[in-house]
């Protein structure tokens, strides 16, 4: 039988042309949650903040060396090399966070400012299919329905096809979970790699509650609040919050 999806999902042309798009998990008959998201490169500039806070390490660890090797200079303390050597640091500091922020705004211009991705999630992890900078929200509404197809596995390749990247986070693998309640964001991060998952405002605590569920009883969760009995969040008792 043929998958008919719920309401939410037939009315994504509706949507389209209100500019608004379907976020919602929904459960398909594969028993995994899928929702599409629209990522906009401004209001939620992660890639940005990464690179900046990377750079921004990198060059205080070279004052840092900078200055440990003329530690023993006298003259260097005395004579205002200290100062000097500050001063010039901190405005390459500025100038390269400059840098930074435009070259970020002209990739992201570059890239037409957004693009769609589909997340899948299930008991065993999450994965991230991200679609070129090409394809609108009705192409991203039709890879939906073969992505669950467990009859004809071809069209669930085919769909994957189209896909610009695609990456995948095992919960058993997580080390941290750190939560962006203000962007709507959930963070996993493994041992080398991290990801992000992009969610609305109005199912991103569902989300977060069932990945903090089924993580490691290892891993961190951090940023989720129990701010009242009733907002308590169902992650084992064992799971230590930050």
């Amino acid at each position: 039988m043929a998958y008919n999806p719920n309401p939410i999902v037939q009315s994504a042309l509706d949507a389209m042309k209100k500019e608004d798009v379907p976020k919602e998990p929904e459960l398909y008959p594969d028993g995994k949650y899928r929702w599409i998201h629209e990522r906009s490169y401004y209001k939620i500039p992660l890639l940005m903040i990464f690179i900046m806070k990377s750079v921004a390490v990198l060059i205080a660890l070279i004052w840092l060396i900078f200055v440990l090797v003329n530690l023993g200079e006298e003259d260097y303390w005395k004579g205002g090399g200290f100062k000097n050597t500050t001063i010039i640091f901190a405005i390459i500091m500025v100038v390269t966070m400059i840098l930074i922020v435009i070259g970020y705004l002209i990739y992201a211009k570059k890239k037409g400012g957004k693009y769609f991705m589909i997340h899948e999630m299930d008991e065993e992890g999450i994965r991230y299919i991200t679609l070129p900078t090409t394809t609108d929200l009705a192409g991203a509404e039709a890879l939906l329905e073969p992505l669950s197809d467990t009859k004809d596995p071809d069209r669930a390749d085919d769909a994957l096809a189209e896909a610009a990247s695609i990456a995948y986070s095992e919960f058993r693998k997580v080390k941290v979970v750190r939560a962006f309640p203000e962007w709507s964001v959930v963070r996993l991060k493994e041992k080398l790699i991290s990801t992000e998952v992009y969610l609305s405002d109005d199912h991103y605590r569902f989300v977060l509650e069932y990945i903090a569920s089924h993580v490691s009883d290892k891993a961190r969760v951090v940023g989720m609040t129990q701010k009242t009995e009733k907002d308590k969040p169902q992650v084992p008792p064992d799971r230590e919050l930050y």
